[in-house]
Parts: structure tokens; sequence; C-alpha cells
């Protein structure tokens, strides 16, 4: 087996993972949701700041995510077809290690160790066919490489009239050429890019709840409240977490997230942890209860979101039990950290960690 030939089954991976990466943004039904857990907007919040590539991303994508989200997955599928088969490898090759490099300095970087983000070992993966295509592979390119080029034709028309390959073949049905071949193929890829958007969008379920929120809280007038809550209550109560009411006091450092009222059943809260300033996200159970977890995934630091009853990383798709924290879906290996919050009174108060 020769060197190229041994690459082909690198080839064809990144190829067609790249057209399902495609195929997955449109079909998610929350990508272009504003307020959804998998928004493409909350993760290019989330991949613009504390990244070295993030000032990419506020200049050209963040003025228009849904525009820059859905461009990306329709680069993503062409990239696949192309690689899958091996039509302009090289360009196409190109183009996705520099895509996969934009995602490991935005998306993966903050990553820890970093070889547990994908993007920095697909920015290698590219390397070889950016260097040498698909040769030495059954591929488009190779067949194309076959058909005369459109000087080669001119110059047979010149040297046998108006003969061209053989006796009894017109000119006229041998005038595709190399080019030709190559627009024909390129301009058959550009179909198939937007067929399978098309089929992406039209697979994709309706939008499923969003994260609520408690608009405007997030501990901002929580000391204020929780002072004057304290003067209120006897302070021998300990706090309990959890549903209902209670005459007992607020600890001090207690922060008011809002009213109980403000958060129903099945919905969820993000809020700011008053220990350390870090997102967190706040549950409502079916049963009345609270859970508080961090919001910060675990993987690699986006912020997640409530979606479908499960807790959903934007990022890279890591899943956590609503209810204890527990990683459902990786790449995610670490539970998210219990956070501590109680009710008192018809209010919700968040507690330093």
């Amino acid at each position: 087996m020769t060197p190229g030939a041994a690459l082909l089954p690198l080839r064809l991976f990144l190829g067609l993972t790249f057209v399902y990466a495609g195929y997955q943004k449109l079909s998610d039904p929350g990508f272009l949701h504003p307020g959804s857990a998998t928004y493409i907007g909350t993760q290019l919040q989330q991949f613009s700041h504390g990244t070295p590539g993030g000032f990419l991303l506020r200049w050209f994508a963040l003025p228009e995510p849904k525009l820059a989200g859905v461009g990306v997955a329709l680069t993503e599928i062409a990239i696949g077809l192309l690689v899958t088969a091996g039509l302009v490898t090289r360009i196409a090759a190109t183009i996705g290690l520099a895509l996969n490099l934009l995602l490991f300095l935005t998306a993966s970087w903050n990553t820890t160790p970093y070889f547990l983000g994908s993007d920095i070992v697909f920015v290698f993966a590219w390397l070889p066919f950016v260097l040498v295509g698909a040769e030495g592979q059954p591929s488009l390119d190779q067949a194309i490489s076959a058909v005369p080029t459109e000087r080669a034709v001119a110059r047979r028309q010149r040297h046998d009239g108006a003969r061209v390959y053989g006796q009894g073949i017109s000119d006229e049905r041998q005038t595709t050429t190399r080019q030709q071949m190559l627009r024909r193929a390129l301009g058959a890829v550009g179909v198939l890019t937007l067929a399978v958007g098309a089929v992406a969008t039209l697979m994709r379920p309706g939008s499923s709840e969003a994260t609520s929120r408690l608009a405007t809280q997030n501990g901002s007038t929580g000391a204020s409240g929780a002072h004057r809550h304290h003067h209120h209550h006897s302070t021998n109560s300990p706090p309990r977490t959890g549903g209902g009411s209670s005459s007992a006091s607020v600890p001090s450092g207690a922060v008011r997230l809002g009213s109980s009222s403000a958060l129903a059943p099945g919905h969820a809260a993000t809020y700011t942890d008053p220990g350390d300033g870090s997102p967190d996200i706040l549950i409502r159970q079916q049963s009345g209860s609270l859970t508080a977890l961090s919001a910060v995934c675990t993987h690699a630091g986006c912020q997640v979101g409530y979606e479908g009853g499960v807790i959903v990383c934007p990022c890279h798709g890591s899943q956590f039990s609503a209810t204890t924290g527990a990683v459902l879906q990786g790449p995610a290996v670490t539970p998210l950290a219990k956070k501590r919050v109680l009710e008192r009174g018809g209010e919700i108060y968040a507690l330093p960690s």
C-alpha cells in the first residue's frame, strides 16, 4: 500500500465528519433561536472572550451571528463534500485546517489539558492533505488530471484539423476539457451543499423551551434585599433550600435573586454567584424544589443552559443532569459543582459557595 492510499480512511473521516457537523448545526432547533441553550450567538459570545482568536469573532461574526452560523455550517458541508470526493482537495483541506485552527484559538482554547480539545487534532489531521492533496488515492482530482487541458485540446485541434481524438470524433463532441470538468464538478458540489442544508433545515424539529431568566436581578439588588429581609425575621432557624417560606432570617452574605413566583416548575434561571462572581444556573424542579449548579461547563468553560429537562453546553454538546449536575453526555467528564440557594418569604436567595 502506498502512503497516499493509507491516508484514504483519514480523508473520508474528515470529509464525512465535516458534512455531519454542518448538517447537525442546521438541524438543531436552537441553533438560530435566541435564548436557546445552543443558540449560535451565545456560543460566539462565549468563544470571543478570553481567547486569542476572540477578536476575529467580535469583528466578523458577532455583528450578524445567525448569518455567521449558517455560513459556517454551509462551509463545513461544502468542505466535507469536496474532501470526500477528493475534489480540489488541497484547497478544501486548507480551508478546513484554517477553520479548525480558529476553533482551537476560540472554542477549545480553555480546554485543559489541550489534547482533550478535538480542534487541535483536526488541525494536524488536515495537514497531510494540505501538503499533498489526494495524491495516490481514488479521487476526482486524479480523474480530472487525466483529462486534457484547454491548451492541450487547442494544440491537438491545430495538429489534426477537424479531428480531435481519433477518426470519426468531431471537435464539437470533444470540447470537454479539464477546466470545464472542474467547473461542472464544483457546481455539482455547490448544489449538493445547498441540498444538504435544505434537508437539515426541513428535518429540524420545533425549537424547545429556552432557559428563562430572572430579568435584571442577577444579584444586582441582592445585598440590600437580603439586608432588609434579615431585619424582619428571627436569626435562630437554619437556612432551608427548596420551596416554601419561613419567618427565619436570611443568612449574612445571601443575595436576593428575585421572587419565587418568577421561576415556574420546569424552568431555569441564570444568576451570578455571590461568592466568586461566576455564572450559576437555578432550576425549579417539577416537584417545586430548587437545584443550583455551576453554569460553567467543566469541559471548556462555556456557559451552559437548560433545555429539554437537561443542562446543555452550547459549545461542544455536553449534557448534565438538572438535578445532580452529573455528566450525561460528553465530552465533559466532570460534573457541575453544586451551589447553594434558599427560599424565604416568597423570595429566592443565593448563598456564597
